[in-house]
């Protein structure tokens, strides 16, 4: 008997000690990775496949049970409980939510308009870790409107019999702040007074974090900056000192390589090789090859950054690009000069461009033969979206524009127009997107090789067609380009918890082959989205379809909005 009861005991203790899969029911409202990362067993992400699904010994679940029910209450779910069985070889952890607290009013005592940072409005789910943030989310947005000594009081009031939430937030901003005295600190190699020409600010200037922020990527742009430090925390009444420190790499040669895949490309390869800091004051100059399957290329490049928010590059490739019905061999170089102007850049450069069309199938379409052209280009560019990956605010505008004049260095007189601009907005469905973009070409003398007419389909066109494949096609079924062009694009894109969101986009392209559009003839294409939110980027694979037939349709995969 004694050793039955033994036995007992020993089979009780190693099942309790073997781990068994956990599963959750009844949550609703919060997401099962989320749950698993309270309990300290992260679930693997979708591509790591060789990792077992979240396990737990059966005898330490008890004592995790208050962690979820705290982590409920803290999402404000007050009456949340929490319970687990093992069933079929493996624990399930039962959920009962129950009613949420609710906001039932949102006061703001505040000189400037808070409304767009405060995430809360009656009736919405009292979420604790949201109102914490929330209080961030305002000083900052004082301290990009100039105060620097702000006082915030910031309450919550919870009754938890009537499921109800009162908010209150109370600032007391003090007296507008300005930049004060301002240091740089460099290493010999580089002239502080290149640095200090990169800060978007100066001494006297009205303070702002968002400026701070912005010094801070305009110094990073330049590739042999290791490391910055912008200290603005001391603060003399309402003058605000900065001390910035910079470091660059003690080994600026920098090697590269890497592979990918794209639906417009396929198969990419990269290698490369650059100084970072060649000779000193953060110039660079580098050689980089790329092969993908359709273009391939070798670029010699150079750039020096100048004074004043200024930066001078010189750049020499030669490439070889593979379109529908005829090949192009082309030996390029640019110089540029690029201006900052916070928030707006601009750009002039001239282009020389000596393009060979080779294996045509269509000599109306794409003659072959050698071009070239010196084309002097303009730009202009604002962007003020709050991320460069996955913008969820803000705006961009882009203006463009080429040209050059037939004569004994060039073979045409032409221009080439190209325009776009992108907005987003939060709703309450998600972030709401959209694009335009717009583009014309007029030749008045001579030609200018095929692969200057714009190409639509494809991921960053209409996304119900694959690259370069929408629009007319000449008898052997190849795109032959348009002259003009007009894309409207509309995305909402909504949150499936932390990790996930889909989208829904709608595409709209018009070509020409004059030097406008026609707008009477629209390629529609429509599509659901789905987005992996990675630590670099949202992971996206989206599929679009003609809204015409449905059997046209067309698979796209890349890393980070499109837009």
């Amino acid at each position: 008997m004694k050793r039955v009861v033994a036995l007992c005991l020993l089979f009780s203790w190693l099942f309790a000690a073997t781990p068994l899969p956990v599963v959750f029911e009844g949550n609703r409202h919060i997401d099962d990775t989320e749950l698993y990362e309270v309990m300290g067993i992260p679930k693997p992400l979708f591509f790591e496949f060789w990792k077992e699904e979240p396990r737990l010994e059966p005898d330490k679940v008890k004592a995790l049970l208050p962690s979820l029910e705290n982590y409920y209450k803290s999402r404000g779910f007050y009456h949340a409980r929490a319970n687990a069985v093992v069933q079929k070889g493996r624990i399930v952890i039962k959920i009962e939510e129950n009613a949420p607290i609710r906001v039932a009013d949102v006061a703001t005592i505040s000189p400037l308009d808070i409304g767009s940072v405060v995430p809360f409005k009656p009736g919405d789910r009292f979420d604790a870790e949201t109102f914490v943030k929330s209080k961030e989310k305002i000083k900052r947005f004082y301290t990009d409107h100039h105060y620097c000594n702000v006082q915030l009081d910031a309450k919550a009031f919870v009754d938890i019999e009537k499921n109800e939430a009162y908010i209150v937030y109370d600032v007391v901003p003090g007296e507008a702040c300005v930049f004060g005295e301002i240091t740089v600190k460099t290493p010999e190699s580089v002239d502080p007074r290149i640095i200090e020409s990169l800060l978007m600010f100066r001494e006297g200037d009205p303070y702002s974090t968002e400026l701070i922020r912005r010094s801070y990527r305009e110094i990073y742009a330049n590739e042999g900056v290791e490391r910055v430090n912008i200290d603005d925390n001391d603060r003399q009444g309402n003058r605000v000192p900065v001390h910035v420190t910079v470091s660059t790499y003690e080994k600026p040669l920098h090697f590269t390589a890497g592979a990918g895949y794209s639906s417009d490309e396929g198969i990419n390869l990269q290698a490369g090789v650059k100084h970072r800091n060649f000779l000193g004051n953060l110039k660079t100059v580098g050689l980089d090859a790329r092969y993908s399957q359709i273009k391939q290329f070798v670029r010699f490049s150079a750039e020096m950054p100048l004074t004043h928010h200024n930066r001078l590059g010189a750049y020499a490739e030669a490439r070889k690009e593979v379109f529908d019905g005829y090949d192009e061999y082309a030996v390029s170089a640019t110089f540029t000069l690029k201006h900052l102007r916070h928030p707006h850049y601009f750009q002039e450069s001239i282009l020389f461009d000596r393009i060979e069309t080779r294996n045509s199938n269509d000599p109306d379409n794409f003659p072959n033969g050698r071009i070239l052209l010196v084309s002097p280009q303009l730009g202009w560019e604002v962007d003020r979206r709050d991320s460069f990956l996955d913008p969820t605010r803000g705006y961009r505008l882009e203006v463009n524009g080429m040209g050059s004049v037939r004569s004994g260095l060039s073979d045409a007189t032409y221009y080439k127009l190209y325009g776009s601009g992108s907005f987003h907005k939060k709703t309450a469905l998600g972030i709401a997107s959209a694009r335009l973009k717009l583009g014309s070409i007029d030749v008045m003398d001579g030609r200018i090789p095929p692969s200057y007419r714009f190409y639509a389909g494809g991921m960053n066109s209409n996304r119900a067609w694959n690259y370069r494949q929408l629009g007319p096609k000449n008898r052997y079924g190849d795109p032959i380009g348009a002259y003009s062009i007009a894309e409207a694009t509309f995305e909402m894109r909504m949150f499936l918890g932390d990790t996930f969101r889909w989208v829904l986009f709608t595409d709209v392209t018009w070509l020409g082959q004059e030097a406008y559009p026609d707008f009477g003839k629209a390629y529609v294409g429509v599509g659901p989205g789905f987005r992996y939110m990675s630590p670099m980027g949202p992971i996206a694979l989206d599929v679009g379809f003609d809204a015409n037939d449905f059997g046209q349709f067309a698979f796209h995969f890349h890393i980070g909005e499109l837009f």
